[in-house]
């Protein structure tokens, strides 16, 4: 993925420094690994990327040891690396020159993470070897797929036989954690990495997250203890490496976003933080940007542990059009994709903050060839500079995400029934009636889906924190989208037309929580119609 300076530049300006001296972490994917045509030309080119790296404000760099969990970027004497066998996909176009590459560089003997961790510390950042702990990407087609390891495919008894997740029947490929040649296999390459990269790591990050499945259907609780005593056992061989090396080394996790869906997949979080297994917790969704994950439940049982909590910024996020104070037909008809824009990782940002997190780790960005300008922009606006325009959002579901398992339940979509009082929260990480600079502008925003497409005759009542805000038409205030949206059959429903009004009296808005009430008045006709997004966003005068 690649996103605009402008996008990167918002999502670093106002992140606090981190109590383990970590600053701004990024988990990079591994798969940038091997990308050359030659094993030099590989190098080369992870050096750059390096080095690009170096030009932003990021501290510490989770590199992935692998791509998923199996197939490993360093000449492993645990698991797998690419080469290890030839399937259909060696020679499928998709697939054949990214396997040349990889199968032509680990013949070679390269070692991806430690050229990462020399050349970061070299530039002067910290290296984080990242290992995924259950990565799902072969389950698509396990028996051909290039990402499934030897160990797989000796132990296909060892798998939970069935997926939790009725929407992804791969799923029943993963490894059980209830079997003990499982545990011991993670384990070993976990050690493996330890021991190998003593001397350059400055830590390490178990990834719960890609994917955050361990265990058959209905056995995570009766399983989880499996997983803390797997924790143990790193948290004391990490101790011991750290007293050789004679420099800190904390344990890092990136867990799924709610307590709830730690418990759902088997993780016992909260034991983790209070017996201080942990020093790092990465509350983190799976596949969207969030504004309103609940992360001060983990705070407050951290805080007292001495454990910090993280944010996570992923660098994808829901069909939106941009946000403008010009609400008008021209706004809404260009072409709109999944990749949020800079307001809305400012916003994020900022609401992970008001919520306790000690700092944030962006996930899987690609940082575009700009990367120069982007330095100049951030190291003049860092702590002194004002924030940029910033979009405070009701998160939306992803696909259907909103089963509280692996994800927390979403607000939105919403069904507006005439006469019903819909109610939803809304969280601003700010108190904008004091904000300096003044915004330029702030907007309530709502976006809409149903059947009539002209959205007329349309009336509706919203009430901001016990308030009144509007009450009756909307004509005045309603634009239809005219552009075109990836993903059309996707969930959610693509929003077909958004009301907006500015808010003149910035005291009605607070700073955390915002109730927001929403009823479809009796006399509208737009019927069916549904609430799919709902947001606040800042126009600012040092707009980025």
């Amino acid at each position: 993925m690649k996103f605009t300076a402008t996008l990167v530049l918002s999502a670093v300006l106002m992140v606090p420094v981190m109590a383990a001296d970590l600053g701004l972490m990024h988990n990079f994917d591994g798969d940038l690994s091997f990308r050359g045509v030659t094993p030099e030309d590989s190098v080369v080119k992870l050096k750059q990327l390096i080095d690009e790296e170096a030009k932003l404000p990021v501290n510490t760099v989770c590199w992935c040891i692998g791509a998923g969990s199996d197939i490993l970027y360093y000449p492993t004497k645990v698991a797998s690396t690419w080469g290890w066998r030839k399937t259909k996909y060696t020679e499928d176009p998709k697939w054949k020159t990214r396997i040349e590459k990889c199968r032509v560089a680990t013949e070679a003997g390269l070692d991806a993470p430690r050229i990462v961790g020399e050349r970061l510390h070299e530039l002067g950042l910290k290296f984080v070897p990242s290992y995924r702990m259950n990565d799902g990407h072969f389950t698509t087609d396990p028996l051909e797929y290039p990402l499934t390891g030897r160990f797989w495919m000796e132990n296909q008894d060892a798998t939970i036989g069935a997926s939790p997740v009725p929407a992804f029947e791969g799923y029943k490929h993963l490894l059980n954690y209830a079997r003990e040649s499982v545990r011991a296999f993670r384990l070993a390459v976990i050690f493996e990495t330890m021991e190998r990269y003593a001397d350059l790591m400055d830590g390490l990050e178990l990834d719960f997250n890609r994917f955050q499945i361990f265990f058959p259907p209905g056995e995570a609780e009766k399983g989880a203890p499996l997983i803390t005593e797997m924790l143990r056992r790193v948290r004391s061989r990490l101790e011991e490496q750290s007293a050789k090396q004679k420099r800190a080394m904390p344990l890092i996790v990136r867990v799924p976003p709610a307590l709830k869906n730690c418990a759902w997949s088997g993780l016992e979080v909260e034991k983790w933080m209070r017996e201080r297994l942990v020093d790092v917790v990465i509350p983190a969704p799976l596949m969207t940007l969030t504004h309103d994950m609940p992360i001060d439940e983990f705070v407050c049982i951290a805080k007292p542990a001495g454990v910090q909590i993280v944010g996570s910024i992923y660098g994808r996020g829901g069909y939106n059009w941009p946000f403008a104070a010009n609400h008008q037909a021209a706004t809404y008809d260009m072409e709109v994709k999944r990749e949020p824009d800079a307001a809305q990782i400012l916003g994020s940002i900022l609401n992970q903050r008001q919520l306790g997190a000690d700092g944030v780790q962006i996930f899987n960005f690609s940082f575009a060839s700009d990367s120069a300008s982007m330095a100049a922009a951030i190291k003049g606006g860092i702590w002194r500079e004002p924030p940029g325009s910033r979009r405070y959002q009701v998160t939306q579901s992803y696909f259907h995400d909103s089963e509280d398992s692996y994800e927390y339940r979403k607000q939105l979509p919403l069904a507006l029934r005439p006469g019903v009082v819909s109610k939803l929260r809304l969280l601003i990480g700010e108190y904008l009636a004091k904000a300096v600079p003044k915004p330029d502008y702030v907007g309530l925003r709502l976006g809409l889906s149903g059947a009539n497409k002209t959205f007329a005759p349309l009336a509706l009542r919203v009430v901001v924190n016990g308030r009144a805000f509007h009450e009756g038409d909307v004509a005045g205030q309603l634009v239809v989208t005219t552009g075109k949206r990836h993903g059309n059959g996707s969930h959610p429903p693509p929003t077909e037309a958004y009301v907006q009004w500015p808010v003149s009296d910035l005291s009605q808005l607070h700073e955390g929580w915002n109730d927001i009430e929403i009823t479809l008045l009796p006399a509208s006709l737009a019927q069916p119609l549904q609430l799919v997004e709902l947001e606040v966003g800042v126009v600012a005068q040092t707009s980025n």
